[in-house]
């Protein structure tokens, strides 16, 4: 029988690779924001747990420098790395980042329809400005995979500048040789 020589022995298979949280990440595009790093205006910042490590959720809070944490998190939980909740809330605190929990009259059940409803009555309350980033914590057990686009369609439809989305961890593509 003769050997087949069409198949191909080597493949380039796309690999994911967990990228480094930089300063660059959180500022302005362009020579402006080069000269004068300002905070990203109209940023969305999901920080998945429990998949973030306490580098990535300490560079995160320092370099985006949020306006506002939302909790949505059933559990709300800040035991990775060396971190606990009383070192959690110090860093909000030092980056000057106001800590909602939206969830804790769920009494530990999460619905999404009222998590995105509590989402809704915090804009409508707090009627943010998005001059700096808004953060929120999430559990990637508890929300759907639309879930990210479904805060984003409430804060677009709420302010345009709210507009684009950082997750964390963040993952980028990358070929790798198998």
């Amino acid at each position: 029988m003769a050997e087949d020589t069409t198949k191909p022995r080597l493949q380039l298979v796309q690999s994911r690779k967990r990228a480094e949280v930089t300063p660059e990440d959180f500022r302005e595009p362009g020579p402006q924001g080069q000269l004068f790093p300002l905070p990203r205006r109209g940023l969305l910042i999901f920080i998945h747990f429990p998949d973030v490590t306490e580098e990535e959720f300490r560079n995160t809070l320092e370099h985006a420098r949020p306006s506002f944490i939302l909790e949505l998190r059933a559990s709300p939980r800040f035991d990775i790395g060396k971190l606990n909740r009383q070192l959690a809330f110090q860093t909000f605190q030092k980056q000057n980042a106001a800590y909602l929990d939206l969830t804790s009259s769920l009494m530990g059940e999460v619905d999404l329809e009222s998590v995105l409803s509590n989402i809704r009555g915090f804009l409508n309350t707090t009627k943010p400005s998005f001059d700096r980033p808004i953060a929120f914590l999430v559990n990637r057990m508890e929300c759907g995979g639309d879930f990210t686009d479904r805060v984003l369609d409430i804060m677009t439809g709420f302010d345009s500048r709210a507009s684009e989305v950082y997750e964390v961890p963040r993952f980028v593509s990358g070929l790798a040789s198998r």
